[in-house]
């Protein structure tokens, strides 16, 4: 079963949309289901709204393409999507994105209804233990400032940190406009992918994990130049060679492996005779930490052949567990002699 509904699928929201914002041009309505929906969505969405024996929704005079309905396009919400919602309240990062007088109203609205989810019981076993402090006054006002800023690309200044914790920690300051967040899964941590201001200009492309930030102002910065090219920076940041690995069928692993690293730049062949799937993967630099232990955590069932770095890197870690293991293990037969 599927979470949500498909009538609040893709399609839906389309439509809803077009009638919503009719009278349109042919010209519109097909650019606006371009825009909003897939290759396709043009040869088979458009037709059907003005089809009488389909979905007549819209009808054409002088040119122009009228909504058929009354009333704009209002999509009520399910029991289903409701019960999410109140899941969705008991996680503590719903602080970053609502106030608290507005969690403790949805709570009100919602008293009545079993929460579809309990979020603790979602134990995630491959997670790091240092994740950011959802609860951290600081780090909510942080975050909600940068937010905003994404949201009216207007830059913000931020004072962050840089370092290790336990040495040769570097304090910087500047102006960045926000152009993504990220939230990483395996490390509990956001992190906002910026380009920095200088005098109105473009000056570099930075990565600021929101748990360093020490403190956000506004800036006096404007930038009126051209659209900062996020995605050009990724490439020219992404690994020089990619990560080639075998999958082997098994334990649904060639599923749960092309899922887990869905966000990345890949290829894949998939051998019918044998059912291993072969993969290279690019990734950005600053996350080949990160990708090396989620890769680990398929065990057999991944065997990484490329690059030679990166299988280095697979060994070494490999045998520092193995020493972990051997030594918990000479600790426990020690603390008992006798092998009870």
């Amino acid at each position: 079963m599927e979470l949500f509904s498909e009538i609040y699928g893709l399609y839906y929201r389309i439509v809803g949309e077009l009638l919503n914002r009719a009278p349109l041009t042919r010209e519109e309505v097909q650019q606006a289901a371009l825009d909003s929906g897939f290759a396709e969505s043009v040869l088979h969405l458009v037709p059907k709204l003005l089809d009488e024996r389909a979905w007549p929704l819209l009808q054409e005079r002088d040119g122009l393409l009228y909504s058929r309905l009354r009333h704009p396009v209002r999509t009520p919400v399910s029991l289903l999507e409701l019960r999410w919602l109140k899941s969705a309240l008991g996680d503590p990062r719903a602080r970053l994105f609502l106030a608290d007088r507005e969690i403790a109203k949805l709570h009100e609205l919602l008293f009545d209804l079993p929460p579809l989810f309990d979020p603790e019981d979602f134990i995630p076993f491959d997670r790091f233990r240092d994740g950011d402090d959802y609860f951290s006054f600081d780090y909510i006002r942080h975050f909600r400032r940068v937010l905003a800023a994404l949201r009216d690309q207007k830059p913000v200044k931020i004072t962050y940190q840089t370092g290790a914790h336990s040495g040769g920690v570097k304090v910087h300051a500047g102006d960045f406009l926000p152009l993504k967040l990220e939230y990483s899964e395996k490390n509990d941590k956001f992190r906002v992918h910026s380009a920095m201001i200088r005098y109105g200009k473009l000056s570099r492309y930075a990565t600021i994990n929101l748990g360093r930030i020490l403190e956000t102002q506004d800036s006096r910065e404007q930038y009126r130049g051209r659209a900062c090219d996020l995605a050009g920076w990724f490439l020219r940041n992404r690994s020089p060679e990619p990560v080639t690995a075998e999958i082997i069928p098994e334990r649904n692993a060639v599923e749960r492996f092309l899922l887990e690293f869905s966000a990345y730049e890949k290829q894949s062949e998939f051998d019918g005779e044998t059912g291993i799937c072969r993969v290279r993967l690019w990734y950005p630099m600053p996350d080949e930490t990160e990708l090396l232990v989620r890769i680990l955590g398929f065990g057999p069932t991944v065997r990484v052949t490329g690059p030679e770095r990166f299988v280095r890197q697979i060994r070494e870690r490999v045998r520092k567990q193995r020493r972990l293991i051997a030594k918990g293990a000479g600790r426990e037969a020690a603390s008992d002699p006798a092998g009870r």
